[in-house]
């Protein structure tokens, strides 16, 4: 990059991060410039990637064979289309929120 394109970044650090900043920056053998450079650019990469270790990629992975109550009736991760495998006869189905809300061995 020549000088032209280069552009200044300011900041503020309080006393105790700036001490810590500069032992880095000592420890690593750059100058603060460097290291406040390369600090940047490195938080920068790490914005732009996704973090495979987010729940959001790992929560499937997670889930257990057993995690489903003993009785449901349906496990929609083994069954291939359970849309075209349904019939039309079972019209009773129960929505909640949680799974101790479903209510077991019901009369009626």
């Amino acid at each position: 990059m020549s000088e032209s394109e280069s552009k200044h970044v300011q900041t503020e650090l309080t006393g105790e991060e700036y001490e810590l900043f500069r032992e880095f920056a000592d420890e690593q053998g750059m100058s603060l410039k460097e290291a406040g450079r390369e600090a940047l650019v490195t938080w920068i990469e790490r914005q732009q990637r996704a973090d495979p270790t987010d729940q959001a990629f790992t929560v499937l992975d997670e889930l257990d064979d057993e995690a489903l109550p003993a009785s449901a009736e349906t496990d929609a991760r083994t069954v291939d289309n359970p849309v075209s495998k349904w019939n039309g006869d079972d019209a009773e189905f129960i929505l909640v929120d949680e799974p101790e809300e479903r209510t077991h061995g019901r009369t009626g």
